[in-house]
């Protein structure tokens, strides 16, 4: 049986830590750039709301109000609906 000689088993072996290093090299360039680009995801947000906390809920006025601060029945009295022909 033939055994590889020294020389030969020491560039092998110094090949195959050139590529682990090189590949470790990478993941961190990868990581980085993972860090860099979720950031924001990652951050603490600033106000969080309480899983108990209550919500306020609009009173029934501001419900009734459409975008444009009218009365949504008031205006429906005073125009006709726009139907489908």
């Amino acid at each position: 049986m033939r055994t590889a000689s020294p020389v030969l088993t020491g560039r092998f072996r110094d090949i195959v830590a050139r590529i682990g290093a090189v590949l470790r090299a990478q993941r961190e360039i990868d990581a980085q750039r993972v860090l860099q680009r979720y950031r924001h995801l990652l951050e603490q947000p600033h106000e969080t709301l309480r899983l108990n906390e209550i919500i306020p809920v609009s009173n029934e006025e501001d419900i009734a109000e459409n975008a444009h601060g009218s009365d949504g029945c008031e205006r429906a009295a005073g125009h006709p609906k726009f139907e489908r022909a």
